[in-house]
């Protein structure tokens, strides 16, 4: 597998309330959402886009909303994982801030720089009262302050509101499908539910998922307006994901998954440069209006005297 690496390195900034600055400009951290079709490899991708975003070891957690199918022992099969660290105990709280995020954030043994937030065994839909909407907004905004990167793994389901809020919050949102009658009427279904204009449903990459020789690329990406790329079924990315060991999967990605993940990685890297771009304007710009406000104000004491 070819090395997985940005065009240019982005930096790594401190996070903090206001960087210093006068008038709040403040470097967060990126949010990128993955949402999609069922069986369509959402949870794999995220550990393996995790492990790409970390390798100058820069840091990442991976949140998953799904009391369904709870993460933690997926991820952790063999790391006992209790109630105590689910994130069913931050959503039904009542109030979120960073260091309630922090504190059941759970850290890969193994690789520091990747964090876990999840349902624990045996956790199921009824295990806390329903998710409240805002509260997954400030669940996000609150992990978001800690690290570089936070990847949001989303249920299928839109009925779970941490999937909506989730791409709400996106600055990146990637959707994967399967390349099949499934994956694409799934879509169908799900586009009249994204229509608000704070979903940015129409700036979304697309991928497929689980593809397979036999899928008809062309003509499902032609229904649907096209993939941004192919994420390849892979039988020793299918075996890591079968015996727990989903974050050494990246190491099996052939060229074309390899690829996906590459555009990926750049597009973060064009948002972290216009993002810079706008700093240095917002440095300019009030650089010239402190200079101007200190004229103004010699002037006014000037004429007071």
């Amino acid at each position: 597998m070819g090395k997985i690496t940005p065009k240019a390195k982005m930096t790594r900034k401190e996070i903090r309330p206001d960087n210093g600055r006068k008038g709040g400009m403040v470097s967060m951290s990126k949010v990128i959402t993955v949402w999609g079709s069922p069986g369509s490899g959402k949870s794999m991708f995220c550990c393996i886009l995790a492990k790409a975003l970390t390798r100058d070891k820069r840091k990442a957690i991976i949140i998953s909303g799904e009391p369904g199918t709870p993460m933690l022992p997926v991820w952790l099969p063999e790391q006992i994982t209790t109630t105590n660290v689910s994130i069913g105990q931050v959503l039904s709280s009542v109030e979120i801030d960073t260091s309630l995020v922090a504190s059941h954030v759970t850290v890969l043994k193994n690789y520091p720089y990747i964090g876990l937030m999840g349902y624990s065994a045996g956790e199921n839909p009824l295990s806390y009262p329903e998710t409240d909407y805002n509260m997954v907004l400030q669940l996000i905004s609150s992990a978001r302050r800690l690290v570089d990167f936070i990847i949001l793994d989303c249920s299928s389901a839109m009925t779970n509101v941490f999937t909506p809020a989730s791409i709400e919050s996106g600055d990146l949102v990637v959707r994967i499908l399967t390349p099949d009658l499934k994956g694409i009427n799934y879509l169908k279904a799900h586009e009249a539910l994204l229509v608000d204009g704070r979903f940015h449903y129409h700036e979304h990459m697309t991928f497929a998922g689980m593809a397979r020789p036999f899928h008809a690329f062309d003509e499902m990406g032609y229904i649907i307006g096209g993939f941004d790329g192919l994420l390849p079924y892979g039988k020793e990315i299918d075996r890591c994901a079968t015996e727990g060991g989903m974050f050494q999967a990246i190491k099996y990605c052939n060229s074309k998954y390899t690829a996906s993940l590459n555009k990926i990685l750049d597009a973060l890297e064009e948002m972290e440069f216009a993002e810079q771009q706008e700093e240095e304007g917002y440095e300019d710009g009030y650089e010239d209006e402190e200079f101007g406000n200190e004229e103004y104000e010699f002037g006014e004491g000037n004429e007071d005297e």
